[in-house]
């Protein structure tokens, strides 16, 4: 982790902004003109869903997929043609895993080694743990065991998972839906309904809509009128007769916090575990992005040309740094690996150095999620509760990274031009990913004000877990990754955190304190802030997701709460177990 500090880019964000338009204006992205609209949306109303999961992450594919498995009738609302999450549609394919060791620091020996006990077969959901090693590490990057394209994984084992929900009959899919509305019954502590804005690109509209950047259409897929762009469906999705219907809150954004009135927390605590602090500071966003090593130079348009603070951040002065960030997160090479080569695909998401002040794609210049009561007072007329300016400077600093990262290819091996943006590696036609990669996210509050902290997640030497919940549902392994903002600071405390062991996560962590059948999983579980630093990453979110979806199909299978299920979590931890690991499998004593 690194310190943040106030940057000296004064007026960074407008400049990037006006940058990032005029790239988009030399885009070749729009093959024609399209159709007029439609006059009118047209509406659609179901009401036969045991569980609808609000989606796009890797924790509502995990749900989507255990609740189907459980029995469930499942409706998935994914917001881009992608489901997978960060896994695919933010374009973070190379998977996180444990890869620390917690140390002695009186004898410098080690205790735990985390990394070694998080990989263990036993340890891992089964599903999640079968793809990875069908896929395995293609691109022999440095940064993880599994570095490959998105679309490849997509192709070979995510959309097969899907057509084997499909063909049970109990699960439907809604592609390109964005959640608008959420009708909730405060007083009965019940979620009644979803309404959603599905979008459907019209003749003429190129890369299946994603022709243009997400800052440009995110306030079309918003908006119920059907433009030149998309016709649109209203979709409401009401809960079942008998009211069981279970809703799951696995979105980037954690947009049902907001529009049912839930309680959440957005932000840096104040301190670790309280309700206060500051919902404009929390964690940079990055815009990823596929590079080719062509074997001759090629022509393509240029791009921002003024972004400030790029280099190769902490990398600044080591002869091997384009190297080392070309194969951290190679996701295509030679069968076997070795230095950068022609026919690479490297895929771009590289962190800011506040310390240096200069680095790569990271966008550390301002947060994602507009301020609390700016977003609430946003529920009539929704449209995400994001900041687009950032947005928008996030993606010209990602063209401005690729720019400066290209022509900074070491001059005695490569000639200008021989790296290229590989446009629709990540099924776009600007050659950014569909949506941004979020490190942190709107966080329920959940059962009697549950939060999970980050003293659950450690412990004292000799102690080789985490807090041991009785009500565990779910595992996890990560130390505590910030990458900050440089327009706030961060407590005291936070820079202070300790390193995790292998930790738990309780059912009242996917639980919101407010209705009884409203889950969570993923980044919108009730945590802190530092807590979620350590359980933002996909192997934690399909584990959190998988356990999210059992819970959810047996609630809705016997008209149960929240409540009322932590009342029988043996037999919920039973049923769970089945799925994915609820207690740890530690390495065998060396003595």
């Amino acid at each position: 982790m690194r310190e943040s500090n106030r940057t000296a880019e004064t007026g960074l964000r407008s400049r990037s902004a006006s940058l990032w338009a005029a790239w988009v204006a030399i885009l070749p992205m729009i093959a024609g003109a399209p159709a007029l609209a439609s006059t009118a949306a047209q509406h659609e109303t179901r009401d036969d869903f045991d569980v609808v999961i609000a989606g796009g992450t890797t924790a509502a594919l995990a749900a989507a997929a255990s609740a189907v498995d459980s029995g469930a009738r499942v409706c998935l609302l994914e917001p881009t043609d992608w489901p997978g999450g960060q896994l695919t549609a933010s374009g973070v394919p190379a998977v996180d895993e444990a890869w620390h060791r917690v140390v002695d620091p009186k004898s410098r020996r080690v205790v735990v080694d985390v990394a070694r006990i998080a990989r263990r077969r036993e340890n891992m959901t089964p599903n999640f743990r079968a793809m990875l090693d069908a896929t395995g590490n293609p691109g022999h990057g440095w940064v993880s065991n599994y570095c490959f394209e998105p679309v490849s994984f997509l192709a070979s084992q995510l959309r097969p998972l899907e057509d084997r929900l499909g063909k049970t009959g109990r699960l439907v899919v809604y592609r390109e839906a964005v959640v608008k509305r959420v009708e909730a019954d405060a007083e009965a502590g019940l979620i009644r309904s979803i309404v959603a804005i599905r979008r459907t690109p019209r003749p003429g509209v190129t890369w299946g809509g994603y022709d243009r950047l997400p800052s440009e259409d995110i306030p079309d897929w918003y908006n119920p009128a059907p433009s030149d762009r998309f016709d649109k469906t209203e979709l409401t999705i009401k809960s079942r007769g008998d009211g069981h219907t279970v809703f799951l809150d696995a979105t980037e954004w954690g947009e049902v916090l907001v529009l049912s009135g839930a309680p959440y927390l957005q932000g840096i605590d104040a301190r670790e575990g309280g309700n206060q602090g500051d919902d404009t500071c929390g964690q940079s966003i990055v815009f990823c992005f596929v590079e080719r090593l062509n074997g001759s130079p090629a022509d393509e348009p240029r791009g921002p040309s003024e972004v400030p603070g790029l280099g190769f951040g902490d990398y600044t002065g080591r002869p091997d740094a384009w190297d080392k960030i070309w194969t951290y997160r190679r996701i295509r090479s030679r069968p076997e690996g070795g230095p950068p080569a022609v026919g690479d695909l490297c895929l771009q998401n590289w962190g800011y150095s506040a310390r240096r002040q200069e680095g790569g794609n990271d966008y550390p210049f301002g947060y994602l999620f507009l301020p609390r009561a700016k977003a609430e007072g946003e529920r009539e007329d929704w449209r995400g509760g994001v900041d687009l300016k950032v947005m928008a400077a996030a993606e010209a600093r990602a063209f401005g990274w690729h720019r400066w990262f290209r022509d900074h290819a070491p001059a005695n091996r490569f000639l200008p031009g021989q790296v290229t943006l590989e446009r629709g590696a990540l099924g776009t036609g600007h050659g950014l990913a569909k949506l941004p990669y979020i490190r942190d996210t709107r966080r329920s509050v959940g059962l009697d004000g549950f939060l999970l902290t980050i003293d659950d997640l450690c412990g004292p030497i000799g102690q080789t877990t985490g807090r041991t919940f009785p009500d565990r549902i779910a595992l996890g392994a990560y130390p505590a990754d910030i990458h900050p903002l440089s327009s706030c600071s961060l407590p005291g405390y936070v820079k202070a955190h300790r390193e995790t062991l292998p930790f738990c996560i309780p059912f009242r962590a996917l639980t919101n304190r407010r209705y009884g059948n409203l889950l969570v999983a993923g980044k919108t579980m009730a945590q802190s802030f530092l807590a979620n630093s350590a359980t933002r990453l996909h192997p934690i979110e399909w584990s959190t997701g998988t356990a999210a979806g059992v819970a959810a199909a047996e609630m809705a299978r016997a008209g149960r709460t929240s409540r009322q299920e932590l009342g029988r979590i043996e037999e919920l931890r039973d049923l769970v177990r089945r799925w994915t690991p609820v207690d740890w499998v530690l390495e065998p004593s060396e003595d």
